[in-house]
């Protein structure tokens, strides 16, 4: 294949990927976040919802954000289907961020030598987690006053 047309394939599956992702937020997401609001849920909590499952949903060690949804929505009685939906949707960002949250460890940490083993693996996973939640606090106060207008802005115009 030439390079020519690898450029053009990867355009073409970025496009399609593009558009797919883009019909799944017009077509599947947001009709259930109207739903969600129809039903009276606060948009406080649904912000919340949504923010927290994004927010948890990229923790950099696999597994852990289902179980950290589940127990955000059992402490703070959060819309668990909501939770859980972001926190899915917002796998693909997990693994997108999983090298940047190592490097950031790593740096943070001030640590350069290549760590193998069991003891190297939990170190770089507790060094990348330190990374994550560097992250996760001001990403997390963003998203929700975010979310919180936009959906205060559209239960407006379903009421």
């Amino acid at each position: 294949m030439t390079v020519r047309k690898v450029r053009s394939v990867t355009r073409l599956l970025f496009i399609v990927t593009e558009r797919s992702a883009v019909k799944i937020l017009q077509h599947r997401l947001w009709p259930q976040i109207s739903a969600w609001l129809r039903d009276e849920t606060s948009t406080e909590k649904l912000a919340l919802s949504l923010a927290l499952g994004l927010v948890l949903g990229v923790f950099p060690i696999f597994g852990v954000p289902t179980v950290l949804c589940g127990l955000a929505a059992l402490v703070w009685r959060l819309n668990f289907p909501a939770l859980q939906l972001v926190n899915y949707l917002a796998y693909p960002l997990q693994l997108a961020l999983l090298w940047p949250f190592a490097r950031l460890g790593g740096t943070l940490f001030g640590v350069s030598e290549h760590l193998r083993g069991v003891a190297g693996f939990s170190l770089i996973a507790l060094r990348t987690t330190a990374a994550w939640f560097c992250f996760a606090v001001p990403a997390c106060l963003i998203l929700y006053f975010g979310l919180r207008a936009l959906l205060r802005r559209h239960r407006a115009r379903l009421a």
